[in-house]
């Protein structure tokens, strides 16, 4: 049962394909997660990984020239 909006964070709204969503939904319920918990883990976590992706880029470059 989702919870009620609590106003701290927008809504938002993604399409995802049925089958993808109902094996993350089952996913996160044997973790005794949140759907929402999972999607915003992995959002920090992508996030996260490209700035690293980035700066590493970025540092190759200054050390080069």
């Amino acid at each position: 049962m989702p919870r009620p909006a609590t106003g701290k964070t927008p809504l938002r709204n993604v399409r995802v394909p049925d089958e993808l969503w109902a094996a993350a939904m089952a996913e996160a319920k044997e973790e005794g997660r949140s759907l929402t918990d999972v999607i915003v883990s992995d959002l920090h976590r992508y996030v996260n990984r490209r700035r690293r992706e980035r700066g590493a880029m970025d540092g190759e470059q200054d050390s080069a020239t």
